[in-house]
């Protein structure tokens, strides 16, 4: 099997298990989430590295970070229900992945800001800041000893998505929509989760954080390999 045959495979493996984690959501079938939530990452990452053209590079190393630490948070999530405690290190372990996104942002992109792009670059970053503000805000009485973490968390993917939004005019088209939609979808499914978690449940509440998440993440790893597989140059 040729390594795009193999990547297509990988990418329609990661479909059919998204489908099924999504239905389960709804059914509440919780064997078939324990089987499908982790395969999620596993081979989203398989389509990733059989779909570069290149050879391993600093940015397919932080991207590679990224999803297996986006893969241990997946996991620790899951098993929250079972051990109390374990929300924290979920959390960190998005953390970590947030902090490999950012580096691997920083490296997916070429030359400096042009002229046009610094009023939308610099109208993003007041939404995205008032965003996380406005978050921080909604849950500050009620976080009690997670207060702390959670404004770290914040402060990170806030940060990650302001990245997202520097590449503006710095790659292709195509790859900047991608990873800056799906820092946005990041942002609003662990939103979600933090208000369904800490203030008031929401109405299928797995069902939407889970589909934001998977799209979220699938969109990120398609912006980044449409500018690697890109003809312009890449900083390394």
């Amino acid at each position: 099997m040729t390594k795009s045959r193999f990547s297509m495979l990988a990418l329609y493996t990661f479909y059919i298990v998204a489908i099924i984690n999504l239905f389960v959501q709804v059914m509440d079938i919780e064997i078939l989430d324990f089987i499908t939530k982790p395969l999620l990452m596993i081979t989203l990452l398989a389509h990733y590295l059989t779909g570069r053209k290149n050879k391993p590079t600093l940015l397919s190393k932080h991207m590679v970070g990224a999803l297996i630490f986006s893969w241990l948070g997946d996991v620790i999530l899951m098993l929250q229900g079972r051990f109390e405690g374990l929300f924290v290190f979920g959390l960190g372990a998005f953390l970590i992945a947030h902090i490999f996104y950012i580096v691997a942002y920083n490296t997916a992109k070429t030359g400096e800001v042009m002229a046009e792009s610094t009023t939308f670059i610099r109208t993003r970053i007041i939404f995205l800041v008032f965003i996380g503000a406005a978050l921080v805000y909604l849950l500050y009485p009620i976080l009690g000893a997670l207060l702390i973490p959670v404004i770290i968390y914040t402060v990170v993917i806030i940060a990650m998505a302001i990245t997202a939004v520097m590449r503006k005019g710095r790659t292709v088209d195509r790859s900047f929509i991608m990873v800056y939609s799906g820092a946005l979808l990041f942002i609003m499914s662990d939103s979600m989760l933090a208000i369904n978690k800490f203030l008031n449940p929401l109405v299928q509440a797995r069902l939407m954080i889970m589909a934001t998440y998977i799209a979220a993440q699938l969109l990120i790893v398609k912006g980044i390999l449409a500018h690697e597989n890109a003809t312009m140059p890449t900083e390394e």
